[in-house]
Order: C-alpha cells, then structure tokens, then sequence
C-alpha cells in the first residue's frame, strides 16, 4: 500500500467533512453524544474516537464491497470501455459535488432515529449511522475512493489496502470531530469560504478523471518534457481556479447559477484540473515507455501461441505465460523493469523457462476468450506457470516491482522441483 494512495484518501475525507452540509452538523453532532461537555479532554477525545470507529466500520464495509467487486471484476477492470466508464464517473461525480448535476443519493437524515442516551454506544451507532446521512455529501468523494479500492484490488488481490484507504477516509473525515470533541476547539463560522472546499473537492475529483484518461492513451506528459509541464501546470492551475470564481458573492450556490454561468465554471475548473494533472506527473514513477500501439512487443518471447508452445516443449518444461495489452500500464512498467533485466534471464536460464507472451490488447477471437475462462485470469499483466499438458502451478498477479516478482516466480518454482525431488526419493 504506497503512502500517496493513503494520503489521497484522507485529504478526500477531509474534504468531504468540510463540505457545506456536513461542516456545520459537526459542533452539533458532538453535542449530541456530550463530547464537548465533559469533565476532561480525555473523554471527549475518547468518545469523539468512538464516533470515529462507527463511522469507520460503514466506510471499511463499502471499501471491502468495493475491493471484492475488484478482485472477481478484475479482468475487465483494464479495458478501454472500463476505464472510460470510470471517467465519466469521476467527471459526473465533480459536478454533482459542484451541486451543477444531481446525484440521486437519497437521504436518510430523516429515516434514522437514534435515542439521545449516555451509554458508550450511543457515539458509535451515531457514526455507523452518520455515513448514510451524510450520503448525499460524502457520496462524490468517496465513490472516487472506491473505484480506486476497486481497482487496486482487481491488481493486487488483496484486501489490504483498500480497507486501509477506506480507514484514511475515515480518519480524515472525523478529525473535526476529534479536535472539537476532544479540546473543545472552536471551528470557524460557515461562509463563502466553504465554496472553496467545494470547488477544490470537485478540482480533485477532475484530475483524478484525468489520470484514468492517462491510463488509456499511456503515460502524459513524455518524461523528458515532465519537469517544464509541471510547472506549467500548477500556473493553469491556479490561475484558472482563480477565474472560476468561488469566493464571487453573485449566485452563492451553484444551482442558483445560469446555464452560462455553470459552463464557464465547469471550463475553468477542467483547465485547473488538466493543470493539476500536470503538476502531479511528478509524482508517478518514471516509465521511459514508448507506447506501441499496432499490438509489436519488445520483449523476449519463445512463443504468441500457446498451443504451439504445449506442443514443442519437453515434458520437464515449465511455461511462462505472460498475459498483457497494450492499454495496460502496469504491463509496460513490467516490460521495462523486469523482463529485460538479467535477473529474469537468469531465472529463465535457471530453470529453462519457456515464454509465451499473450497479447489482449484486443479480445478478437474465441480462442483467446477461451484461455482466459479456462484459466480465470483476473487482469493484466498476470504471469502463469503451467507444465507441458496446460496444468496451471501457479501464478503472480499484478507488478509492483521487479524484485518482489522474481522472488515469487523463484519460491514457485523451487517448491514444485522440491515436490519433484520428494517424489523420486519414495
């Protein structure tokens, strides 16, 4: 789980619990639950953390929902319609955050009765409860948040870290709940300023609607020019946050705004998101990947055709099947850190792996459906060890980096000469 993933999840927690209709719920929500009227901070800390914890357990158990529909969805969470489908929602998603389009959340503020009680459990079935009232506010960030979860999973396999952004989220929703609870701290008064927050929430939802594009056309900007268009961006994205106006003290919300009016914010606001995009290039790793798009491969491989392979090898062969496209990122990164590397070889040479690359840039023939089925690989790149016959060994999932790969494709293949060598012996 990388740090900027954590950090992402509680900055749109933070700004979720700053938006206009959770921000001034928060001095009262405390009240209900006496945290700022205790005898020592202690105890409002502790009761404020409770509040904390509930609201956690809701926010964690849509982030698993999230990460299991990422790992049994996880084949189709590379593809070009998937990634495109996911734009549009982080776009749809800042602009209901602006209050411009409506997001039909409904609201449980109304339907939910929790009795007033001094009882320890009443903080905590208050924050259980208050992340479907605040549905209607918190849904736009956290949506993003669980796409994000969605994916991570279907590349990682694991559980993990989208519980933890969702913990983060929920960390960064309820530090105002901390810091009024536990000492008594006096927020500001709500104003035109919380059109800001509203305004940056939709500026990240935007970018991150960019990042998801640079995952479909490959990596932007060239990492020659990443320096130069970084600073240009964060100028187009100041500036032009600048010109979209959220402290104008004409339309205070954006529904009140003309159809012109929400345009011109919505330009203003893409240009300071594409900025933005700019700006945070510098934070991606380096891929120094020319990007091919007529399907060629650099890479090392022994065979394309899996058959064919199954037919010429030997029967103490093993055969690594690499499955990749061309929109993948993660495959390029792979293609540049490990397969040229002279670890790899070495392991190839170690072991007399033979490898069959599998290009599903495009799904255009039944026979490439049928390995897929046959085999339930769950997304790109996906490294499959099987013998001369098809049976699957194992396999490794997702890349993360070159070493931690090798080490699983290594301990893989040394257990299964281990069993070999057992065998022989009985």
């Amino acid at each position: 789980m990388d740090l900027q993933s954590i950090g992402i999840a509680f900055i749109h927690g933070l700004i979720s619990a700053m938006s206009a209709c959770v921000y001034p719920l928060i001095p009262i929500t405390t009240a209900l639950f006496g945290a700022g009227k205790t005898s020592h901070w202690v105890e409002g800390l502790f009761l404020s953390a409770v509040y904390v914890c509930g609201m956690a357990i809701t926010y964690v158990a849509l982030g698993i929902i999230a990460a299991l529909t990422g790992t049994i969805f996880g084949s189709y969470m590379g593809s070009p319609f998937v990634i495109i489908f996911f734009t549009i929602i982080f776009f749809y998603l800042a602009l209901s955050f602006l209050d411009i389009l409506p997001l039909p959340i409904p609201n449980f503020a109304n339907a939910l009765h929790v009795k007033k009680s001094k009882k320890i459990y009443y903080p905590f079935i208050l924050g259980v409860f208050s992340g479907f009232i605040a549905a209607p506010c918190t849904a736009p960030l956290y949506g993003a948040i669980l796409i994000d979860i969605a994916k991570n999973a279907a590349l990682n396999k694991s559980l993990v870290p989208g519980i933890t952004q969702a913990l983060f989220f929920s960390l960064g929703m309820g530090s105002p709940f901390l810091l009024i609870g536990g000492f008594a701290l006096k927020l500001p008064k709500p104003g035109r300023w919380l059109r800001v927050v509203k305004y940056v929430g939709a500026l990240v939802l935007l970018t991150a609607g960019f990042h998801y594009i640079e995952d479909l056309i490959g990596p932007y900007p060239p990492e020659s020019s990443k320096g130069t268009m970084a600073i240009l961006g964060i100028v187009l994205c100041i500036v032009f946050f600048i010109l979209s106006e959220p402290l104008s003290k004409t339309g205070e919300e954006e529904f009140d705004k003309t159809a012109r009016q929400k345009a011109g914010v919505v330009f203003f606001l893409l240009i300071s998101a594409f900025g933005l995009f700019l700006a945070t290039s510098l934070l991606k790793p380096g891929q120094n990947i020319e990007i091919q798009t007529n399907g060629a491969h650099t890479s090392r491989a022994d065979y394309t055709n899996l058959d064919t392979a199954m037919k010429s090898v030997g029967s103490e062969d093993i055969i690594l099947v690499d499955f990749w496209a061309e929109w993948c990122t993660a495959c390029h990164k792979m293609d540049e850190e490990l397969l040229p590397s002279s670890e790899f070889n070495d392991l190839i040479k170690k072991y007399h792996l033979v490898i069959v690359r599998l290009d599903y840039t495009e799904m255009d023939n039944k026979e490439k459906e049928g390995i897929i089925q046959k085999y339930k690989i769950p997304g790109f790149p996906t490294l499959l060890l099987i013998d001369k016959n098809g049976n699957e060994i194992d396999r490794s999932l997702g890349f993360r980096n070159k070493e931690e790969t090798i080490k699983i494709l290594d301990d893989i293949i040394s257990k299964k000469n281990d069993v070999k060598i057992n065998r022989g012996k009985l």
